[in-house]
């Protein structure tokens, strides 16, 4: 895919030109896609290697590699910024914390949806969002296997370029005009798993449909174009959610933690919903 990036010049953060950051992070997280599209074409004759991080799940070799593809570009270039990588912070058992409002911070996961990967599941995805402090200037999220491809930055808005068959579509995210109800929805969460309120699972209302899809910056960036009305999710990485979050907050989606309070990349939770249904996901989602 060509670098979809046409727009007008950014306002320049301090001496960071994001606009061509932006271009490099597009660049970068294709070069990611193509490490895990060799990986997951190999895996087929192949077994992964894999390394067992625990009750944080698993890691494999194309972990690594997308991992230290990125981190040495970020490194040439941006030598006085700090990184934080999910496989990185796992091996050296980082303390996961925010940083000074004037310091930048990458927070990276070139690969989303690890668990997907493994078993040869289509989604999964490249994360990459440049913050300072706990504020996200520049995310983008990329699905090697679909050719989707989400960025923002701040105060420029949200875009998606697909390619479909042999024609590659870019287009702007917007607001959503139509307002939907809870019968109308398409939301995305996990209401099975041992984080969820038993209770939840009785009270909740009735929607059109629901999906667990098993890569959180996928998932947001869905909701964000508005295939998905809604993500939420407990217990993610600051990596799992700043790029999507900002790229749903420049379309127009209402992001919060699940208890309705203001959302940075260090919180606890995330609840990302069309903004005709926020308020009432909240409700529903503190009744326990």
């Amino acid at each position: 895919m060509k670098n979809p990036l046409n727009m007008k010049k950014a306002k320049k953060e301090s001496k960071v030109d994001l606009k061509k950051t932006l271009n490099q992070m597009i660049k970068w997280a294709y070069e990611c896609g193509e490490i895990l599209n060799e990986h997951l074409i190999l895996s087929y004759t192949k077994p992964l290697e894999v390394i067992d991080k625990g009750k944080e799940g698993v890691a494999t070799e194309a972990d690594v590699l997308s991992e230290k593809f990125v981190m040495e570009k970020i490194r040439k270039h941006y030598p006085d910024h700090k990184i934080l990588s999910e496989e990185d912070a796992f091996a050296k058992k980082l303390r996961i914390e925010g940083v000074k409002n004037d310091e930048y911070l990458w927070l990276i996961d070139p690969l989303d949806g690890t668990n997907n990967f493994y078993n040869k599941v289509p989604f999964f995805g490249v994360s990459l969002a440049l913050n300072r402090g706990n504020k996200t200037l520049l995310g983008v999220v990329y699905n090697p296997v679909n050719c989707e491809l989400f960025y923002a930055i701040r105060g420029e808005g949200a875009f998606l370029t697909r390619l479909i068959g042999q024609k590659e579509i870019s287009v702007r995210l917007k607001k959503r005009k139509v307002k939907k109800q809870f019968k109308e929805a398409l939301l995305s969460a996990n209401l099975t798993g041992k984080r969820v309120e038993k209770d939840l699972l009785k009270e909740f209302p009735k929607v059109r449909a629901m999906r667990r899809f098993g890569s959180a910056a996928l998932e947001m960036s869905y909701v964000a174009a508005g295939m998905l009305d809604a993500y939420w999710e407990q217990k993610l990485w600051p990596w799992d959610m700043a790029a999507a979050a900002l790229i749903c907050e420049e379309a127009g989606v209402k992001v919060s933690t699940m208890k309705g309070e203001s959302y940075h990349p260090f919180c606890s939770s995330v609840l990302c919903a069309d903004s005709a249904l926020h308020s009432s996901l909240v409700s529903v989602l503190n009744k326990h």
